[in-house]
């Protein structure tokens, strides 16, 4: 008999042991709306604050962008000084040797007096050692022309002023046989713009 009273104790103890607690649905149910509504606020708060940060970022991921782009472009060139200057100088020198050898050529007669075409030609001298010296001069084929203009405005500028019939054959002559004249042409393609004409005489 004491064993059936301890078998049914011992059962009751078992069955109330495994059962789990009531389920508290109404407060969990409040917890899970609690919190639904704070993310929405923090949501709300937050969102203008992202979308600052998201453009500001994508700003910035773009400034990056074309910054690294332009170093690529720059190195894959290779800097050089800017030779506008240089072009334009020569184109303006050329021009002036034109016109005064052209003027020469056509005008030079033996007897008559060769002032003018001394004195320009003695400005000019200056002018072409400095370009022989500037990085224009260091294309070979303008520096060859640049060394025959150098021997041309020599002779003119040491041609006495009665002006020697032979002197100035001999000048003439020259001018042809270097092709002076057409070189000068075809050095100074720019034409009758206006830095052809900014130089002439």
């Amino acid at each position: 008999m004491m064993d059936d009273r301890f078998d049914r104790l011992l059962e009751q103890a078992a069955q109330d042991y495994h059962r789990p607690p009531a389920t508290p649905r109404e407060e969990m149910w409040q917890r899970i709306v609690a919190r639904r509504a704070e993310r929405r606020r923090r949501a709300i708060v937050l969102r203008p604050v992202l979308r600052w940060g998201v453009g500001i970022a994508a700003v910035l991921a773009l400034g990056v962008a074309i910054g690294r782009w332009t170093v690529t472009i720059e190195t894959s060139q290779p800097r050089q000084p800017s030779t506008l200057a240089y072009r334009v100088a020569a184109a303006q020198y050329l021009t002036r040797t034109e016109a005064l050898l052209t003027g020469f050529r056509s005008e030079a007669r033996p007897g008559q007096p060769h002032m003018q075409f001394a004195q320009q030609a003695r400005d000019l001298l200056g002018t072409t050692r400095l370009m022989l010296d500037c990085p224009a001069g260091k294309d070979p084929r303008l520096k060859g022309l640049l060394e025959d203009l150098e021997a041309v405005l020599a002779q003119i500028a040491q041609l006495p002023s009665g002006g020697d019939q032979e002197d100035v054959q001999l000048i003439n002559q020259g001018l042809e046989q270097r092709n002076v004249l057409l070189r000068l042409r075809t050095a100074n393609p720019s034409g009758p713009g206006p830095v052809r004409t900014q130089g002439a005489l």
